[in-house]
């Protein structure tokens, strides 16, 4: 039996296949359709495992990539 793949792993090929290469959570959210509020969740732990990365602020949003 194959295991659906889990929120964080849709989440992070989801910004892995971003073109172009940075993403917004909002982005990502839309692209998903997971909630803005789940995607930022994952984000930050995708980011604290060191798999994305901040390249750039822009205001109150930040641009995110895959490294």
């Amino acid at each position: 039996m194959k295991k659906d793949k889990s929120t964080k792993e849709i989440v992070l090929d989801a910004i892995k296949s971003a073109n172009p290469s940075y993403v917004t959570i909002q982005d990502i959210a839309d692209v998903t359709k997971i909630s803005r509020e789940t995607v930022s969740k994952y984000m930050l732990v995708l980011e604290a495992e060191g798999k994305i990365r901040v390249t750039k602020i822009i205001g109150k949003a930040k641009l995110y990539e895959a490294k």
